[in-house]
């Protein structure tokens, strides 16, 4: 995943990034679907080890994965010999590519890494200059009325194997900051003989603010579901799943 500067302790072990995060394919299906619907090339960004890019790209789609993570597009190029798919280092914010393509799409949530309006602006500018007309944008955030966004101290969070069989507790603290509607995430990995820490910050952004940022950077909003198989979304809804549209005659 494509994240803040501040965030890359999150991303640094891709091997087990994908053990513990890899494997949701009614995700994967969900943008493949949309792939198929919008003909021509895909870009993923913030695309991190290829999770998705690489689904896509199995089936045939002719992808583009940006991150900006070396460790983890390192992995990706290793999972993806001999498919359809070319990984590209980049911020989101400043990418620039010649290439024009039919479907845009974020997944992870990587959306709320963008932690200021100017930076959600900005990755929209990169978006809306990439898609060809009345191209596809399609991209997943969390709900702030449908999650619960109160201090926490360490809760389990849940496990997973690691590469070399070993479970591996997972355990964290969240603390939001109302005023600049960012969650601040410390999560603690134990593996009996050793711990690590990793920070990430990631910002709320409610639906109506959501729609008017869309709507006023050259998009329409086609659907809005809260989840993979397509439930429509309501504002008590954990996630914001926006299918959009470049706007005709931009």
């Amino acid at each position: 995943m494509l994240i803040n500067h501040n965030n890359l302790e999150e991303y640094r072990d891709p091997i087990n990034y994908d053990l513990e995060f890899g494997g949701d394919t009614t995700k994967y299906n969900f943008y493949l679907e949309a792939a198929r619907s919008s003909p021509g090339e895909v870009l993923e960004l913030a695309c991190g080890t290829g999770l998705a890019t690489i689904h896509l790209a199995k089936s045939g789609i002719n992808i583009t994965g940006v991150d900006i993570s070396a460790a983890m597009l390192a992995y990706a190029r290793f999972k993806a010999q001999g498919l359809p798919v070319e990984f590209i280092e980049a911020d989101a914010l400043t990418f620039d590519s010649d290439k024009r393509f039919s479907l845009i799409y974020l997944t992870g949530n990587a959306f709320q890494a963008f932690l200021s309006e100017e930076d959600q602006v900005a990755l929209l500018g990169t978006v809306y200059k990439h898609l060809k007309p009345n191209g596809m944008f399609v991209f997943e955030t969390r709900n702030p009325w449908g999650t619960d966004l109160s201090d926490e101290e360490e809760t389990t969070w849940g496990e997973f194997t690691d590469q070399d069989g070993i479970k591996v507790k997972v355990s964290g603290t969240q603390s939001y900051d109302a005023r600049n509607q960012i969650m601040h995430w410390v999560t603690f990995r134990d593996w009996g003989f050793r711990k690590t820490t990793s920070r990430i910050a990631c910002r709320f952004t409610d639906n109506d603010t959501l729609k008017h940022l869309l709507t006023s950077h050259g998009f329409t909003i086609e659907s809005q579901y809260s989840d993979w198989d397509k439930t429509p979304f309501t504002p008590s809804s954990s996630s914001i799943i926006s299918v959009c549209r470049k706007k005709q005659g931009e």
